[in-house]
């Protein structure tokens, strides 16, 4: 993007035209997924569904989006990303319409694999945009404000999903579900206009066939690679395809580790997405929304400063305390009997999993060369996506066996488990 000097050290560094769309791009296709995520199970509740076919129905499009993005990130790397992600865009919001279409059980299962479908692509194309444009002297920081969109999505989206089933009925929640993902349809379009406009290119490494001695820049400068139109000055030469085993072409082995750790956590927090409102019902508690909005403040408050904190003192700090939280988050879940205990809850939830995003996603990138950012991040994203699954699969079945309390207990061995494995195999030290 062609503009002005911008000083060094500022907000401006970060929050260019192009990081803007694309974390309002994120932000309404997360805040429709989350909508449907919280209101679906409600909405096939009142088609006769039982829990264990609610938890199916998140787990089917979990497994197709973990599949897709098994190929992702390469296709991404290979043909581009503005493509992915206007195709992402436009499956989920045909999906999410067709879901209030075909009222039936049966249908709604086959339409998740759907979902899943666009949902891997499309959130796979947007957070390896966003990791395209943030310059990397200021990297943990910029990460962290593109995953508050998530957090934001994942705290106010199931208010919003809720107080629509509450009024006027799950139908309408789902037509503005469909809505709001149109809108990242749009602005998806217009990030690809500006790119084309400006004649930016995107990371296309194997279509740049390159050489054993890369070819320079037109100016005479080292060969780079272009990055959203922002080059990565004397960036190295381009590996040949055939320096990569077949497995390393979808896979990056350093995004496993901060892939695995949210994996973990999502399995809680895939429970409480498919089950909270479940939960809040079955032990007589309505206005079970201020957990979202206690979620969304604590987000809000604390994330400004993950970043900054990632950056002078590492990974190992905030993702210790990030599971600690989401593991106490599940807890109190638990054994919530009152809106003031789920509020709680949600305070926790912001300072757990909202930081445990921005945590795991910038550790996944942060140290990737350009041509495999789009490798990585669907690795990270594919072991994302099997933590809900996993948590809603087994929080279906443990719930019909014994309970939703006794569920959550079961689950935050989940989160406790990623807070050893963080003491232990996360660095301590900054990033160079």
């Amino acid at each position: 993007m062609a503009a002005g000097k911008v000083q060094k050290g500022s907000l401006g560094e970060i929050f260019t035209r192009d990081f803007l769309l694309l974390a309002t791009i994120n932000l309404s296709a997360f805040f429709g997924f989350q909508m449907v995520n919280i209101g679906l199970p409600l909405y096939m509740d009142q088609l006769g569904a039982t829990g264990q076919i609610v938890g199916l129905a998140t787990t089917l499009m979990t497994v197709t989006a973990t599949l897709v993005r098994v190929f992702a990130g390469a296709l991404l790397d290979r043909f581009g990303r503005t493509g992915m992600l206007i195709a992402g865009a436009f499956v989920m919001a045909c999906t999410i319409i067709s879901y209030a279409i075909f009222p039936f059980v049966g249908i709604i299962l086959g339409l998740r694999l759907l979902h899943g479908l666009g949902w891997g692509m499309g959130s796979t194309a947007s957070s390896t945009l966003a990791a395209d444009i943030i310059p990397k002297h200021r990297f943990a920081e910029g990460m962290g404000y593109f995953a508050m969109t998530n957090a934001l999505s994942s705290a106010l989206a199931p208010v919003a999903s809720l107080a629509l089933i509450d009024g006027p009925g799950a139908v309408y929640m789902i037509y503005v579900a469909a809505g709001i993902t149109l809108i990242s349809l749009v602005f998806s379009l217009l990030e690809h206009h500006f790119r084309r406009q400006g004649h930016e290119s995107e990371i296309s490494v194997h279509n740049a066939q390159p050489t054993e001695e890369p070819a320079g820049a037109p100016d005479g400068s080292p060969a780079g690679i272009e990055t959203g139109g922002a080059r990565e000055n004397a960036a190295p030469p381009v590996p040949r395809a055939q320096e990569y085993s077949k497995l390393e072409t979808l896979f990056d082995r350093r995004a496993v580790l901060p892939g695995i750790l949210m994996m973990l956590v999502n399995i809680g927090f895939g429970c409480i997405t498919t089950f909270i409102a479940l939960h809040a019902s079955s032990q007589g508690v309505e206005g079970v929304s201020i957990y979202f909005v206690m979620y969304a403040i604590a987000t809000l408050v604390s994330r400004p400063g993950i970043g900054r904190l990632i950056d002078q003192h590492g990974f190992r700090i905030p993702a210790i305390l990030a599971t600690l939280c989401t593991a106490w988050t599940l807890v109190l879940i638990g054994l919530a009997t009152s809106p003031l205990m789920f509020a709680a809850a949600g305070v926790f939830g912001g300072l757990g999993i909202g930081t445990a995003m921005g945590t795991y996603q910038t550790m996944a990138v942060v140290d990737v060369e350009p041509w495999r950012r789009g490798v990585a991040t669907s690795t990270y994203m594919t072991l994302f996506d099997v933590g809900i699954a996993v948590g809603a699969l087994v929080g279906g079945i443990v719930a019909d066996a014994a309970g939703y309390s006794i569920m959550y207990y079961v689950v935050a061995a989940f989160s406790l488990l990623a807070c050893l494995i963080s003491f232990v195999a996360v660095r301590p030290q900054p990033r160079p």
